[in-house]
């Protein structure tokens, strides 16, 4: 069972966006890389879409980090003023966002949607250049492995350089769909354009690459398929948050998905049994890997029919998925330094469940850290009292007298071979407690 529920950590990579500002180089011309009059003309018309992005995160979840960080993205609809970039770039977490269109200063940008599982985020800001042009968008459902592509951001600090490269690959390893090209894929050039020199049209966006100096040439790009369905259903004023799938899928030998089921852990949701292999879902048509299925359920609200291949025999399966938690949805408490949330388990095969809450984040030289509480430590009980949800815990940290140290009981992963867990206990004093999230106040600082 794996014990990481991000993609990006599962593939082994290196996430291309993220590193600090410090190394910011001065803005400069696109390279192509060549004399190619269509390449030149496809890089000409990116640097007016694409931007810089630089983002700060204070309260990190999950596998974001504390800083600040710098990326790249693109404007996909002038009227609305929204861009496009990697969820990673921007955070799944409370965060600053500004951009920079090239030859401009930097403006505060709004996350409208950030979606974990694609790694997109959609970004609104108050202020389009005039004359920019939004980029075009590849609407085929595939993409032909060897076509010639551009990767254009800001790696290393270089703003606003394009690469060059072809699509080597389509794989589904990682869990979602990717496209592998050998376009240098670098740090700053996540979130940005990945386009065909052949169309000028925008086929995918940069995500990563591996960080080993024999893979330098092997990196990938989130495909537009799925993310042309988040658009679609943003601008239509519906929710794009994935059904929450609580099943397993088989994995090949390879590592992909297969659509096999493995079990589920809602049988009244979903009525699928060990074996089962998902077909399709009706009203969208075959569904082959899990990114498909990812796409094809989104904007379902109450049910939905699959066809199912039980036994040798089709058969229509009624479903009734619920919604994953949003992203900008989620919220935590802060205890003296100390970032608490609930936890939505993924063990690596599409299977999920809610756990108790867990340390997300220890802010460094806090009371927290000092008593030696570690990001991933799960929360057994507090004063010997177990909590279900953060709701519970807020309610009963506004009761709580004032003063009164805390003994936290801790379920961390045990590094002995005889045992999975081990507990510990520890003592807060409890004198900082902040509410992190939407439109979260300060719930108290005594």
């Amino acid at each position: 069972m794996s014990r990481g529920s991000n993609w990006q950590t599962r593939i082994l990579v290196l996430v291309a966006g993220l590193t600090a500002l410090s190394i910011g180089a001065p803005e400069a011309a696109p390279r192509i890389g060549g004399t190619d009059a269509q390449a030149q003309s496809v890089f000409r018309d990116a640097r007016g879409y694409t931007v810089r992005i630089r983002t700060r995160i204070e309260a990190p979840f999950g596998a974001d980090k504390l800083g600040s960080f710098f990326g790249a993205g693109f404007l996909v609809d002038a009227e609305r003023r929204w861009l496009l970039t990697n969820a990673h770039v921007v955070g799944e977490s409370p965060s600053e966002v500004e951009v920079a269109f090239a030859d401009g200063e930097f403006q505060p940008a709004k996350k409208i949607y950030v979606d974990s599982f694609t790694d997109v985020a959609v970004l609104q800001v108050e202020h389009i250049p005039t004359g920019r042009r939004p980029a075009i968008l590849e609407t085929r459902d595939e993409v032909a492995v060897g076509e010639t592509v551009g990767a254009f951001g800001h790696p290393l600090g270089m703003h606003f350089t394009g690469t060059r490269g072809i699509v080597s690959n389509v794989t589904d390893q990682a869990g979602p769909d990717l496209l592998q090209i050998d376009a240098t894929v670098d740090h700053g050039n996540s979130g940005g354009p990945v386009i065909s020199l052949r169309s000028g049209r925008v086929i995918g966006i940069a995500t990563a690459g591996f960080d080993t100096d024999k893979s330098d040439r092997m990196n990938f790009a989130t495909p537009l398929k799925d993310v042309l369905r988040i658009i679609k259903l943003l601008k239509a004023g519906e929710s794009p948050v994935p059904t929450l799938f609580e099943f397993t899928l088989l994995r090949n030998d390879q590592g992909s998905h297969t659509m096999e089921v493995g079990a589920t852990s809602d049988p009244v949701r979903w009525p699928l049994q060990s074996g089962d292999r998902i077909e399709s879902v009706e009203g969208v048509g075959e569904v082959q890997t899990y990114s498909k299925l990812v796409t094809a359920l989104r904007g379902c609200r109450g049910s939905a029919r699959l066809s199912v291949l039980r036994n040798g025999k089709s058969i229509a399966l009624q479903i009734a998925p619920a919604m994953a938690e949003p992203v900008l949805e989620r919220r935590g408490l802060g205890m003296d330094g100390a970032l608490i949330s609930s936890f939505l388990w993924d063990d690596g095969a599409v299977f999920v469940e809610r756990q108790p809450l867990r340390v997300e984040f220890v802010m460094p030289g806090s009371a927290a850290e000092a008593q030696g509480l570690s990001p991933g430590d799960r929360i057994e009980s507090i004063d010997g009292v177990g909590y279900a949800s953060l709701e519970a815990l807020r309610s009963a940290l506004h009761a709580r007298p004032e003063g009164k140290v805390a003994r936290i009981v801790l379920r961390r992963w045990s590094p002995s071979d005889n045992r999975i867990f081990d507990f510990h206990v520890r003592e807060l004093p409890m004198e900082e407690i902040v509410e992190v999230g939407p439109q979260a106040e300060e719930v108290a600082a005594r």
